[in-house]
């Protein structure tokens, strides 16, 4: 319950930055989505954010790069 007040706080707040705090804040997420370590339900997350994100300013695109494992 308190992760999803959280992530709702942070849908809200996207609303209230300005296109810098919005294009860093993108850059954040889209780090954290690449990493090895991001879980599944983080990536989600990070995607539904980033959405929003790219609502907002809408000259933002976003490209992720696919994560590979190297794991055989």
């Amino acid at each position: 319950m308190t992760h999803k007040a959280t992530q709702q706080e942070e849908l809200e707040r996207i609303d209230t930055m300005t296109i810098l705090e919005a294009v860093a804040y993108a850059n954040r997420l889209s780090k954290r989505l690449s990493s090895y370590e991001c879980t599944d339900e983080e990536k989600t997350n990070a995607l539904e954010l980033l959405s929003r994100l790219t609502a907002r300013v809408h000259f933002l695109k976003i490209t992720l790069e696919p994560v590979y494992s190297t794991a055989m």
